[in-house]
């Protein structure tokens, strides 16, 4: 795709996806698919859920009809886009309906499969360093938490559209310098763009949740690229880019999932022990705890942009020693000014 191209391609998506999300805040009001807040939830505030809506409708016609108007179509996007689709529509039923988590994990783990079957490399992920008997599990299980963990950290205003813009353009640059497939930008130009139509909305105060209809295919999408990025070069520059990309979401919900599983806690039950949450908790506004995240991502992007390649393990080393030091900024909070007496 040219610059002009793109540039024109962005701003009709991320128009689409201003107005079509304004449009769902009415509609989902009126509807009252509303999200009553609890002791749990990081907001006091009822507002309408299922803003994702236009964030997947966006995103997914976007891709796949320039695919279509370039030539560039293939089984691979239909598949992956397919199978996108078909998250976002059990995700806004049980949005609805609150689906049993058993039935959502094993829909979610056949299209992990679905799209593993598509997306295999000719080497493997791994370039051969595992045999494919257990290089597949690997990966499908990895597929699979990061859908849910992506998910799990949609829990304050703008996270999701932080996080999926960050980890987005970073795939963008590995495209541009030759890092991962070219085929991947589309699918995260579209992603990026319709995300960001969406962020104007839930920017704090927020008027709209994005709601699972859009964090699960999210994971899913954004899953696949990451797969696909750390399959498309030799030895472990790949993969030290499509771990650091996607850095803080994977060592936060990873590390509360553990700490929840230690102390028998039921994972599926909403909670407010992320590092994100307890930074919200401790003088940190949400929009102060994005930038924050925003402000580590762009330093992770720089390092899977520019140190990856040449030295993946400093590189890992050093932006997983940034999210350690966010997220212990996190849990201290911000000090409280003194008063006079």
């Amino acid at each position: 795709m040219q610059p002009l191209s793109a540039i024109v391609f962005f701003a009709i998506l991320f128009l689409a996806a201003l107005i079509g999300t304004r449009i769902l805040i009415s509609l989902l009001t009126r509807r009252r698919v509303i999200d009553v807040p609890n002791e749990r939830s990081s907001h006091d505030v009822p507002k309408p859920r299922g803003g994702g809506i236009a964030v997947v409708s966006v995103m997914l016609a976007g891709w796949i009809g320039w695919a279509g108007i370039s030539g560039s179509l293939d089984a691979t996007a239909l598949v992956v886009a397919g199978l996108t689709l078909a998250l976002a529509a059990l995700s806004f039923v049980d949005d609805l309906k609150n689906l049993p988590a058993r039935l959502r994990l094993v829909i979610q783990a056949l299209c992990v499969a679905g799209g593993l079957w598509v997306t295999v490399p000719e080497g493997g992920f791994t370039g051969g360093l595992l045999p494919v008997w257990l290089e597949l599990p690997v990966a499908g299980f990895a597929w699979l938490w990061f859908v849910n963990l992506f998910n799990f950290m949609d829990g304050i205003d703008g996270i999701t559209g932080v996080e999926t813009i960050s980890i987005g353009g970073g795939i963008l640059g590995l495209v541009l310098l030759g890092g991962t497939a070219a085929a991947l930008q589309v699918p995260a130009l579209a992603m990026v763009a319709a995300i960001a139509g969406f962020l104007v909305w839930n920017w704090q105060p927020s008027k709209i949740f994005i709601g699972d209809v859009a964090s699960i295919p999210l994971g899913f999408l954004i899953g696949w690229m990451l797969l696909e990025t750390a399959g498309a070069s030799d030895g472990l520059a790949g993969w030290a880019a499509a771990l650091l990309l996607p850095a803080y979401y994977l060592f936060d919900a990873t590390f509360t999932l553990g700490k929840r599983l230690l102390r028998r806690e039921n994972v599926f039950e909403a909670h407010r022990q992320h590092f994100y949450q307890q930074a919200t908790q401790k003088g940190f506004s949400h929009a102060g705890a994005c930038l924050a995240i925003a402000v580590l991502n762009t330093v992770l992007v720089l390092l899977a942009l520019f140190a990856a390649p040449d030295s993946p393990l400093p590189a890992l080393l050093g932006g997983y020693a940034a999210v350690v030091a966010l997220c212990l900024l996190f849990r201290r909070g911000l000090a409280k000014p003194e008063t006079a007496e």
